[in-house]
């Protein structure tokens, strides 16, 4: 009986963990010179290929969802994102209709980090956060 209850609660974390990204998922676009690209969430895989990082399509794990004044955010780790994806986490949030905000970050603890002061800001290359604005096609 404990085995069923185990394999039954790990089911639901995995559900709910693929179907977190629900309003999230979708097709962005990306404009400009370092955002220049498209952004693809899916149920259970991530992709963003822009002018300068590509990550290929991965498996994530959502490391935080929130929603304040009426603005959708969730974070996703990539769980592979290959040798040219510059960014283990990918944060969009949903700034007003089929406006969005997608933010790249390079490491795990860039990404726990961003609101300290020595972080926000710092010139140093494991510190930078690429936000790109996007548009929402789908």
């Amino acid at each position: 009986m404990q085995v069923g209850k185990c394999a039954a609660l790990c089911l639901l974390a995995f559900a709910c963990s693929a179907g977190a990204a629900g309003a999230f998922k979708g097709t962005f676009s990306g404009t400009g010179r370092a955002c220049n690209g498209t952004l693809h969430v899916r149920s259970q895989t991530i992709e963003w290929k822009s002018s300068f990082s590509t990550c290929r399509r991965s498996a994530y794990e959502v490391l935080e969802t929130s929603q304040a004044d009426g603005r959708q955010r969730m974070a996703f780790r990539l769980k592979a994102g290959g040798s040219k994806c510059l960014y283990e986490v990918l944060a969009l949030e949903q700034v007003d209709g089929t406006d969005w905000t997608a933010d790249g970050y390079p490491s795990l603890e860039a990404f726990r980090k961003k609101d300290l002061p020595d972080w926000r800001d710092s010139p140093l290359p494991e510190r930078l956060v690429l936000e790109c604005p996007m548009t929402r096609l789908d």
